[in-house]
């Protein structure tokens, strides 16, 4: 026991320090560190004064030394841990196969209606903005208006996942519907402004005839929208939404092709309308249910202000815009490389596309293995953290470098048997290219497996950097993944640029490769140091 400023505490004070042990240890459980009680003791409204006058102690932070020796006392009775650590483990095997098959899965269900898309091509020829039969400039137009939207909506997307989840995981259902329309009432408006800009641009700087510039922002438009509206539900967590609104906009797209044979076009345009307004049809319908049901509208609640806003989610925007494009990059470099020369500044190139496609299957299968990594991440945290007696902080943090160190092995077994498995069960296809002659069209440039097998490895980078990413995000650390991406996606296009001139535009994919290379290293090395430091993230974070 410390002693008093003016000698020994009364019986009185050491009552006080008992019951204000009591009150922390239930507020934050087992503390990671001492500066984690002072914060609480202040919270309560106690100040150096009161620790003084009240309990005895110098300052908060002197009380908190004693709350926080009290409290690593009663969790080291409770655990009775040994010197070695042992019984320091969370979970068993056998949970944390179940926990990955749950997850996995749940990555997949965000991952089928990409999936869905690749599907109805095989075997409809028709998707929501894909088709078999589009000339190089249909092509190009829809390639255009479909990447520009993925790049405009990068930034909102992230901060929609940033405020939504955040209130949602507050269950504060009210407040995440004010911070959705607050982000539309910008991103709506900003999508509008860059379609008009770019049609006002053609004209000055004529890179396509006017009617290919119509139909291309035309497209970029309103996948935008969907993509807004999709990112709601992700947000939200009802992922199996976007899956059924894709599909019924497939089925219409299909429809208008096959039986109101309204043309290609309208058939997309009213497919794309139809699964938007699904989508946010259904995010408004089920924020209403939870806004009434938790009454949540009887509070008044308002949104922090708009610089508040703005400074806890500008990295996340700067994140997802920066991501977007290093996605797309390389179809840009090698789309306006040639030979020949474009027609126009960017020209589709259907052997790389169908190339990054194939490769594309491979990232969407690996891709949804991070879901288990992250909530596996996540449901360890806790009880790790309940377990990290004052002399375990060494040991909470290899514990959690062991655990990374198996989802690296984790993501090369399942990237690499997605690579594999998606190359020869793709290839399959070929038994039937006599009789489909989109199949033998889709393997009659050596191109497309050139460009396949650099794009799967190039992918798999990309997810170690994107594996690291979500470790960073889960603790708030969003400007460490930021600045990575920026300096990746330079990479990207430096290295793509000069090797689709040298080489050869599909020689475009190296630029992926490195740019990913730069992220996994940059990503990797920042890591490192973080589940070295765990215990000091995991308290700043909050």
């Amino acid at each position: 026991m410390k002693n008093d400023v003016q000698g020994a505490p009364h019986i009185d004070k050491e009552t006080e320090v008992a019951e204000l042990t009591d009150r922390v240890h239930e507020l934050i459980d087992n503390p990671i560190s001492t500066w984690a009680v002072a914060a609480t003791i202040e919270s309560l409204g106690i100040r150096n004064i009161d620790a003084q006058t009240d309990y005895g102690y110098t300052s908060v932070f002197d009380l908190g030394d004693e709350v926080y020796r009290r409290i690593k006392e009663r969790e080291k009775a409770k655990f009775k841990e040994d010197e070695e650590g042992e019984g320091f483990k969370v979970g068993s095997f056998s949970n944390s196969l179940k926990l990955f098959f749950k997850h996995y899965t749940a990555g997949m269900i965000f991952s089928m209606p990409m999936l869905s898309q690749i599907v109805a091509i095989i075997i409809f020829e028709y998707a929501l903005w894909a088709w078999f039969n589009f000339n190089e400039a249909q092509a190009t137009v829809v390639a255009m208006g479909t990447i520009l939207s993925f790049i405009l909506t990068g930034g909102f997307i992230q901060t929609l996942g940033r405020l939504v989840s955040r209130y949602k995981g507050e269950e504060n259902f009210y407040l995440a519907s004010k911070a959705t329309w607050a982000v539309m009432k910008v991103a709506i408006p900003f999508i509008l402004t860059a379609a008009l800009f770019l049609l006002v641009l053609n004209v000055i700087f004529p890179f396509y005839p006017q009617q290919l510039a119509w139909l291309a922002v035309l497209y970029m438009v309103l996948i935008s929208l969907l993509l807004l509206a999709a990112a709601v539900l992700y947000a939200t967590e009802q992922r199996f939404m976007i899956l059924l609104g894709i599909l019924l906009g497939t089925v219409l797209v299909i429809f208008g092709m096959v039986f109101a044979d309204i043309g290609i076009y309208f058939s997309q345009w009213l497919g794309i309308i139809s699964a938007t307004v699904f989508m946010a049809g259904y995010a408004y319908i089920y924020y209403r249910f939870k806004i009434r049901t938790l009454r949540q509208e009887l509070f008044k609640q308002s949104l922090p202000e708009a610089e508040v806003i703005y400074y806890n989610t500008y990295r996340y925007f700067i994140y997802g815009f920066c991501y977007f494009t290093f996605l797309f990059m390389d179809r840009m470099m090698a789309w306006s490389a040639g030979p020949p020369p474009p027609e126009y500044i960017i020209w589709f190139n259907t052997p790389y596309e169908l190339g990054m496609d194939w490769a594309l299957i491979t990232l969407v299968i690996t891709i949804a293995m991070l879901e288990y990594s992250i909530h596996s991440f996540s449901k360890h945290l806790i009880p790790a953290q309940k377990k990290a007696m004052i002399s375990k902080i060494k040991l909470f943090n290899r514990f959690f470098r062991r655990f990374y160190v198996k989802q690296i092995i984790l993501l090369l077994i399942v990237g690499g048997l997605s690579i594999i498995g998606t190359y020869y069960g793709v290839l399959s296809l070929r038994a039937f290219e006599d009789q489909v002659p989109e199949i033998a069209d889709f393997f009659a440039n050596p191109m497309t497996f050139r460009v396949f097998w650099m794009a799967s490895i190039g992918y798999l980078f990309l997810i170690y950097g994107l594996l690291n990413s979500l470790f960073f995000f889960t603790l708030n650390r969003p400007e460490l993944v930021m600045y990575a991406m920026m300096g990746s996606l330079f990479v990207n296009f430096i290295v793509g640029f000069l090797c689709s001139r040298i080489f050869g535009l599909e020689y475009a994919v190296i630029g992926l490769i490195a740019g990913s290379v730069v992220f996994a290293i940059s990503t990797g090395i920042l890591a490192k140091r973080f589940f070295k430091h765990l215990d000091y993230f995991y308290y700043s974070a909050f």
